[in-house]
């Protein structure tokens, strides 16, 4: 008796499925860490602090669960969705995400590096006590607080000057623990919104993409193989369910698929750029300079290339200096 051919196993088919849709992206950083992150957590990624933790049944219904989740947004976004793609555009920046809390980790852990670090310990989960913003993070803190272009994004938090407790009736004393109380409760607040710079050359690059100065190009999608699925009018499914309804609009009732352009992509990016800063060091003063991007201001009225208006025929007949028109000359008799 043969044995059956063995199968491979579902997790398989959706770790190609991520790294497929990864390389679908039509963003070059995004492309390079969400192909790096679905390694990572298929490969990498232990949880340090309940060992086997995910080694049980509910364990692994909460890994696959999460990967299929992960599944769908890349797969939207590659289709055309504005919210998954914008979605994946935030975490591959570090606007949000893991990928936020690794580069803010230096922030709140000085000389540390937060890459193999698991989510839950990467940032101290709990408020040091008399804990105090480092100098470079304070001048980030004040420099996003008046940064008026982050109302224009969603997906960034609001932060915060931190709570001053009441006072008492009586006395105007102050426990303690009200100090207490209110240093860990902002604390949990920055770290929740805190926007963290990233490398120069990603912000170079999602510079260069915003203003048009980095070339782009979509990646090109492989061909599936043509499956010839003809099936009689008679089958089963036909004399069981009926004829099947022609395309509806049930799919875009959650928004609709767009075709990825350059076009669909730079506003989604100014966005991106506007909640990105850039921090840089004086070395005499040793004070913290923050830089945010600004958005690209488009001219109001369009115009029209001279070159193009001087050898245009719609301008036969007006003085190219003046605009005043031309009057033709008399025929002398």
């Amino acid at each position: 008796m043969s044995l059956p051919p063995p199968q491979t196993p579902h997790w398989r088919h959706v770790y190609r499925a991520l790294l497929r849709e990864s390389g679908y992206l039509p963003d070059p950083i995004a492309r390079q860490y969400m192909s790096s992150h679905v390694r990572e957590s298929y490969r990498a990624y232990w949880p340090r602090a309940i060992p086997n933790s995910y080694t049980g049944p509910n364990g692994q219904f909460y890994l696959e669960r999460r990967a299929r989740k992960l599944l769908s947004i890349l797969s939207r976004a590659n289709e055309g969705y504005m919210k998954p793609l914008e979605r994946v555009l935030m975490l591959s920046y570090g606007r949000i995400g893991r990928r936020r809390h690794v580069l803010a980790r230096p922030f709140f852990v000085p000389n540390s590096s937060g890459d193999k670090t698991p989510f839950r310990f990467i940032l101290p989960p709990t408020c040091p006590p008399s804990w105090e913003p480092i100098p470079s993070l304070s001048a980030l803190m004040k420099s996003q607080i008046e940064n008026r272009h982050l109302s224009d994004v969603d997906a960034t938090p609001v932060i915060r000057e931190i709570p001053q407790p009441k006072k008492s009736i009586w006395n105007g004393h102050v426990s303690k623990r009200k100090v207490q109380k209110a240093t860990e409760k902002w604390y949990n607040m920055v770290i929740k919104s805190v926007l963290p710079p990233i490398p120069d050359q990603e912000w170079n690059t999602l510079h260069g993409l915003v203003v048009g100065k980095e070339p782009w190009s979509l990646p090109k999608r492989r061909k599936r193989l043509d499956t010839n699925h003809k099936g009689s009018a008679l089958d089963a499914e036909f004399l069981v369910f009926g004829p099947q309804k022609d395309r509806t609009f049930e799919a875009y009732v959650r928004g609709r698929p767009h075709k990825i352009t350059r076009k669909l992509m730079t506003p989604m990016w100014e966005r991106v750029l506007l909640a990105t800063p850039r921090m840089t060091q004086i070395p005499e003063t040793k004070d913290w300079i923050v830089r945010w991007g600004e958005p690209v201001v488009s001219p109001i009225f369009r115009t029209l290339d001279p070159e193009l208006g001087i050898n245009s025929w719609l301008f036969d007949g007006v003085d190219r200096i003046n605009g005043a028109l031309l009057k033709p000359k008399e025929p002398q008799t």
